[in-house]
C-alpha cells in the first residue's frame, strides 16, 4: 500500500520546487539573462551529479547507445528547450500571465495523450482539470475578474504557450521513449549531458543579445538552489512519478504550483493568507482528487 502511494507523494516535490524557482528567479531578475541562466543552471546540475552518474552511465552504456535518439529527443525538449523558452517568455510577459499559461500544461497533456496516443481519459479527469484550473485562476486573479478582462496576449504569452506545449509533449513522450531498463540516475545524467551540449551553440550565437550575468553572492546562492532543487530533485521526482502514474494523472500536479507560490509568498515575502488563497486551494485539491481518484491505490 505504501509503495503504491509513494508516487502520489513524490509528485508533490516538483511543483513545490518549481514554485520556489519562480520566487528565486524574481529575486535575481535584474541580474541574469534567460538563456545564460538556463545554460549555467544545467551545467552546475551536471557538475554536482557527475561523481554519481559517470559509473552508472558507463555500466548502462549499451542501453544508452541503443536508445540514444529517443533520449536525445527527451533531453532537448526538457533540458534545453522548455527552460530556455520559459525564461525568454518571462522577459516579455507578466508573472500573472506566465503562471496562468503554465497551468495549461495538464490540459495540453490530456489533449496530446488522448488525440495522438489514444490514452483513456475519463470524464472525471477532464472535470478535475477544469476544477483545478478554476483554483489556479482564483489565486492568480485574487478573485478580481477585472484581471481576466484585462488579460492581453503579447509575444511573451506566445513564448510561454510554446514552453507549456514543449513540457506537455515531453511528459507524454516520457512514457513511450524512456528506456524502461535505464535507471533514473543515469537517465537524468545522460539527459543533462545532451541538454547542456545542445545549449552551447545557443550560448555562442546569443540570438537575443543578452547582457552579461552578474556573478555576485546573491546570484551564486540562487543558482545553487535552481541547480539542486528545481533541476535535479524535481526532474528525478517528475520522471519517476510520470513513469508510475502516467502523464494524464501526473500532469495534474502542475496545478499545485500557484498554490505553493502563494504559500511561499506568505513565508518569505510577508504576505497574508486571503480568501482567494483558500478558495483556490480547495479547488486545486478537489481537482487533483478527481483526477487521481480513478487510479487504484
Amino acid at each position: 500500500m505504501q509503495t503504491k502511494l509513494l508516487p502520489y507523494f513524490i509528485m508533490i516535490l516538483p511543483p513545490l520546487f518549481w514554485a520556489g524557482n519562480f520566487v528565486v528567479g524574481r529575486a535575481v531578475a535584474d541580474q541574469h539573462a534567460p538563456l545564460t541562466l538556463s545554460f549555467y543552471r544545467w551545467l552546475l546540475a551536471l557538475l554536482i551529479l557527475s561523481p554519481f552518474i559517470i559509473k552508472p552511465i558507463w555500466k548502462q552504456r549499451r542501453v544508452i547507445q541503443k536508445n540514444i535518439l529517443n533520449i536525445t529527443v527527451l533531453a532537448i525538449l526538457s533540458i534545453s528547450a522548455f527552460n530556455s523558452i520559459a525564461y525568454i517568455a518571462l522577459q516579455y510577459t507578466s508573472a500573472t500571465n506566465a503562471t496562468l499559461l503554465n497551468s495549461f500544461i495538464p490540459i495540453f497533456i490530456l489533449l496530446i495523450s488522448g488525440l495522438f496516443f489514444k490514452e483513456s481519459i475519463s470524464k472525471k479527469q477532464v472535470l478535475g482539470v477544469f476544477v483545478s484550473l478554476l483554483g489556479v485562476i482564483a489565486i492568480i486573479t485574487r478573485l478580481d475578474f477585472g484581471v481576466i478582462a484585462q488579460f492581453k496576449v503579447n509575444i511573451g504569452d506566445l513564448w510561454m504557450i510554446a514552453a507549456t506545449l514543449v513540457w506537455a509533449l515531453y511528459s507524454v513522450l516520457l512514457k513511450y521513449l524512456r528506456p524502461k531498463e535505464l535507471s533514473p540516475l543515469p537517465f537524468l545524467g545522460i539527459m543533462l549531458i545532451i541538454g547542456v551540449i545542445a545549449l552551447i551553440p545557443v550560448m555562442i550565437i546569443n540570438p537575443f543579445n543578452e547582457a552579461t550575468m552578474q556573478w555576485n553572492d546573491k546570484m551564486m546562492k540562487a543558482l545553487a538552489y535552481i541547480a539542486i532543487f528545481p533541476s535535479i530533485i524535481s526532474y528525478l521526482s517528475w520522471n519517476y512519478g510520470i513513469q508510475k502514474l502516467g502523464a494524464a494523472v501526473g500532469g495534474q500536479y502542475i496545478h499545485l504550483m500557484p498554490l505553493f507560490g502563494a504559500l511561499m509568498a506568505v513565508l518569505f515575502l510577508g504576505e497574508s493568507i486571503r480568501l482567494y488563497h483558500l478558495v483556490g486551494g480547495v479547488c486545486i485539491a478537489l481537482g487533483l482528487w478527481l483526477s487521481i481518484s480513478r487510479a487504484s491505490v
